[in-house]
């Protein structure tokens, strides 16, 4: 059992135990990120999320899971994760895949914890904790460190086990899942018409809940699939924390406040809380309070909703600002680019008509070359052209990610801009990179100027831009 509170216990005559997490980490927020999509990771590192669950099961697709997992393992190597809990949502149990998945993307300090899928019943946990004791103790990892939160509810069988699965000594929090749920029930839809879950999806709900209290881990509660009703998941993820449940999956940065404000105490109730358990301490068993009679079973909530309060503050304390994370760097450091180096892009663009409109009407270009479509029918051209400044813009654009993201100082001009042949609408751009020059600074070893000449090729294969420019770029700093 858990140790008594020591505030109460040794100045009460009433001793009780408090009902504490289990888990030393706060689990309001637990957001889905796609598996090596650094799109997605930078934008969920710079949020609010308590927890990231970085996906490797439905949202890559099968041919891409081996890249995903191999990203991913970087991704648990060098990120810097600052204070957010860090999951990896492994591939089912019953497939070919999770052992991969375990043994790449574990490291030596992160994951904190695996989300498993499709878990129906203790034995898939005792398999992957297995798996999990081997890898932790090659890696030098306490043996048993490493967490897992199961999904209780995605085949039929796993609702009713659930009390027996959470009570496997690597849960740290359950939760549950409608989607897969209704897929092998044959369910028509998951909720009735007033945005309720039907029965057997309530009951799943209801069951993950209890099992999670019984065995003192933290229950979570699942997803709320419509994006843009941010009213519909306050009100249902208010009702979850009143129901008891610490936290809510979210699958949409714009998720992550509203359930965070819905899963933290309000001032008003820490501040009742600390008002009841103070009184508590010189009473000798239940006593009225504020006109009603309070005993044991207040007394707990109330230190609940102070734990709850150590992790996360008040949902009405103003946020701190969210910072965006150092790195990652996937341009090159001054030493990887040398002259005569031919970088390919992956990026390419197809232009628009709108792409041209808004560009040219948003820098006051008035050229009837660009926006007057009659005028254009009698030039050598017999059409309207995209704006040449667009199409520069585009070309450094997409040399960005290979060449000089995170890796610049700063873009100190262009030597040489030139246009072989016009871009048409519809012309779809790749682009390439030549390294020209290469100059370490003499007065500062850690940077350097760079010459690049960035060419920019149409579907035809036709060089329509080249452009030359400077960038001051930085060495790879020694702690990279």
């Amino acid at each position: 059992s858990n140790p008594p509170e020591p505030s109460l216990v040794h100045h009460s005559p009433m001793a009780f135990h408090l009902s504490r997490l289990r888990a030393a980490r706060r689990l309001r927020s637990l957001h889905f990120v796609p598996g090596g999509s650094q799109k997605f990771l930078d934008k969920a590192l710079a949020s609010r999320a308590d927890a990231l669950i970085i996906d490797l099961e439905d949202s890559v697709l099968p041919a891409e899971k081996p890249a995903a997992r191999a990203e991913v393992g970087k991704w648990m190597a060098s990120t810097n994760w600052g204070d957010k809990t860090v999951c990896v949502r492994i591939n089912p149990l019953d497939t070919q895949l999770w052992e991969e998945d375990v043994e790449m993307t574990m490291k030596a300090e992160k994951p904190d914890m695996l989300v498993v899928p499709k878990v129906s019943s203790r034995d898939d946990l005792e398999k992957l904790g297995e798996k999990l004791s081997e890898v932790e103790q090659k890696l030098g990892r306490e043996v048993g460190a490493t967490t897992v939160l199961p999904i209780v509810s995605e085949v039929p069988e796993a609702p009713l086990r659930a009390n027996e699965i959470a009570r496997h000594p690597r849960v740290e929090a359950i939760t549950w899942g409608a989607e897969d749920l209704s897929a092998e029930l044959g369910a028509k839809r998951r909720r009735d018409g007033a945005g309720e879950y039907l029965e057997v999806f309530q009951l799943c709900r209801s069951l993950t809940l209890l099992a999670a209290k019984g065995a003192k881990v933290q229950a979570i509660d699942t997803v709320y699939t419509s994006l843009k009703d941010l009213d519909g998941l306050r009100s249902e993820s208010e009702k979850s924390a009143d129901t008891g449940f610490d936290g809510k999956l979210t699958i949409h940065p714009d998720q992550i406040d509203v359930v965070n404000a819905a899963f933290s105490p309000s001032l008003k109730e820490v501040a009742e809380a600390k008002e009841l358990l103070e009184a508590a301490k010189s009473q000798p068993g239940a006593f009225r309070f504020k006109g009603q009679m309070v005993d044991i079973p207040h007394f707990k909530q109330a230190q609940r909703i102070l734990d709850r309060a150590d992790f996360a503050g008040s949902s009405e304390s103003v946020p701190s600002p969210a910072t965006w994370p150092e790195g990652p760097y996937h341009g090159k450091w001054l030493e990887e680019l040398t002259e005569g180096l031919i970088i390919p892009h992956a990026l390419t663009r197809t232009v628009t008509e709108t792409d041209n409109l808004m560009f040219t009407t948003m820098t006051l270009n008035p050229a009837r070359l660009h926006l007057d479509y009659e005028s254009a029918k009698g030039t050598q051209f017999g059409q309207p052209l995209v704006n040449s400044m667009f199409t520069v813009a585009l070309l450094v654009g997409m040399s960005v990610l290979e060449t000089t993201h995170g890796t610049t100082i700063a873009n100190l001009g262009f030597e040489e801009v030139l246009f072989p042949r016009p871009v048409f609408f519809g012309d779809t751009l790749r682009a390439e990179t030549e390294v020209m020059k290469n100059r370490p600074s003499s007065s500062n070893p850690s940077r350097g100027i760079v010459t690049f000449e960035h060419r920019a090729f149409n579907q035809k294969g036709e060089l329509v831009c080249k452009a030359r420019r400077n960038a001051m770029m930085r060495k790879r700093p020694s702690n990279l």
